[in-house]
């Protein structure tokens, strides 16, 4: 027992130091050489993580709406890798960019219908995806405005995890790890008239309403849609996918229209399927940008939880 927590503190503490290191790499890399060097380091990952490579299959199947050809599934798979160390790449320097030099590289598509609802003080819930790269959306947001509580699966005290949440809030965004905290927090900021960024396409708490999901019953985090119904705030759904270049598209979609018949249960199922509906839209035309690296299904947690991992 004590060697295992030996183990995995050696982890968490070298974990913090290639962190630290990479961010100082990072911060005075040239952006193609970094783009380049995530890409190789994102293939050896691919070569190398058997369970996570495996898992990530699963995903980009279940996703995809038919059996595509395994070359296919396999770049697929590669590109998730990739774009996560992209994504580590573009968080270690974010904080080193101006907003006038960051905006040259994004396109905004649909920024009316958030400001819409941002001016309406009754509260704004931007709900997302593990889609793209939603560290560029927050910063380019943030710079224009709106400044928002991220809620975020939840950390310990170690100084890998520290260093991650002071990356993100560099851009100037309050992070709210998973709990009563966040959730009293939320509410508050939401009957201020603030926003509040919900990732919503992984129950990280175990404690999500079973809906269907790319065509099979799964649970996912009811938190923005029980926000809503609570407070009244508007829920906007904010995705950030990268384009070629390594330029970004932040697609902004029309506030989701809340359903209110049926009981509670019933209510918050239903709306939840919609804003699920519109997370499918986008993760299925960018699934190589879709960087979930555990089960998402209930048989697919099952299946990881008892097999070896074969290709």
């Amino acid at each position: 027992m004590q060697t295992a927590i030996l183990t995995q503190t050696r982890k968490i503490d070298l974990g913090y130091r290639v962190l630290r290191i990479s961010a100082v790499v990072a911060s005075v890399l040239p952006m193609r050489l970094g783009y380049f060097l995530a890409e190789c380091g994102g293939y050896a990952l691919f070569l190398l993580s058997a369970r996570r490579r495996s898992i990530i299959r699963n995903n980009i199947k279940r996703v995809s709406g038919v059996e595509p050809g395994k070359s296919r599934v396999q770049r697929r798979v590669c590109g998730v890798f990739k774009n996560s160390l992209k994504n580590y790449f573009d968080l270690t320097r974010l904080s080193q960019f101006r907003f006038q030099n960051l905006e040259g590289s994004v396109t905004i598509e649909g920024w009316h219908h958030l400001a819409k609802a941002v001016t309406e003080g009754k509260g704004t819930i931007i709900a997302s995806a593990h889609l793209g790269n939603f560290e560029v959306a927050a910063q380019v947001l943030a710079a224009r405005g709106i400044k928002m509580a991220i809620i975020v699966e939840a950390f310990d005290t170690t100084p890998f995890l520290r260093s991650i949440a002071e990356l993100r809030q560099r851009n100037g965004c309050r992070i709210l790890p998973v709990s009563m905290g966040a959730m009293k927090d939320s509410l508050q900021t939401l009957r201020r008239g603030g926003a509040v960024v919900i990732v919503c396409d992984r129950d990280v708490q175990g404690s999500g309403v079973s809906i269907k999901f790319f065509g099979e019953e799964t649970p996912l985090p009811s938190g923005a849609v029980s926000l809503a119904l609570r407070t009244g705030a508007s829920i906007v759904p904010v995705f950030s996918v990268r384009k070629s270049n390594n330029r970004f598209a932040i697609y902004i979609e029309p506030p989701l229209r809340l359903v209110g018949t049926g009981n509670r249960r019933h209510i918050v199922k239903a709306n939840m399927e919609s804003l699920a509906a519109i997370m499918e839209r986008y993760i299925r035309q960018y699934p190589e940008q879709w960087v979930v690296l555990e089960p998402i299904w209930c048989n697919q947690v099952t299946e990881f939880n008892s097999t070896q991992y074969i290709d």
